[in-house]
């Protein structure tokens, strides 16, 4: 009778040792990616801003400290597709643009208003095709966005007058909106 049992124990064992078997083999195989075996991969820092951006910054802490600042950021990170069906479609419009910097409320919640420093680039017609695709990105979520020529030099008095300005209108447009849907 022991011996039944130690048969059935047997027999179980291997049942289970083969099926494991034929379950790793079902695992899709991951193959080495480039790169993966290198120790150190080929980077290394790179400038995070121009010499004419971060004058800029500077002069934009000056004109607007009440608010706070960031620079370089994703419009990924700034806005988000409505369009749930076509998500990723449109993410993939904007995945890859970004802006110079971004006025955000003292909460960090808000996004105000975003910068762009535009230099001589900027110019030419695929750039500004860019720009506008970026620019309705921007203006479509509610975020205004204001432009300054790198080249022409801006007072911090002028940067402040420019982006309040922008931030008025902004106000003005949402309470516009909001009156037009209370009416509905």
């Amino acid at each position: 009778m022991a011996a039944t049992y130690i048969l059935i124990a047997v027999l179980a064992l291997l049942f289970i040792l083969v099926l494991s078997g034929s379950r790793r083999s079902q695992l899709p195989e991951v193959k080495p990616v480039r790169g993966d075996d290198l120790a150190i991969w080929p980077f290394m820092p790179r400038i995070f801003m121009t010499d004419a951006e971060v004058r800029f910054f500077h002069q934009l802490k000056q004109a607007v400290p009440e608010f706070l600042i960031f620079s370089q950021v994703g419009l990924s990170r700034l806005i988000e597709c409505t369009d749930e069906e076509d998500e990723k479609f449109w993410f993939n419009r904007i995945n890859r643009m970004s802006v110079d910097y971004v006025l955000v409320d003292q909460d960090g919640q808000r996004v105000l208003v975003a910068i762009e420093l535009d230099d001589w680039s900027h110019e030419h017609h695929s750039r500004q095709r860019a720009d506008l695709k970026k620019d309705k990105a921007l203006v479509s979520a509610g975020i205004p966005i204001v432009r300054f020529h790198g080249e022409d030099p801006v007072t911090a008095i002028e940067i402040r007058r420019e982006l309040l300005s922008a931030l008025q209108t902004q106000q003005e447009w949402l309470a516009e909106s909001r009156a037009q849907f209370a009416e509905y």
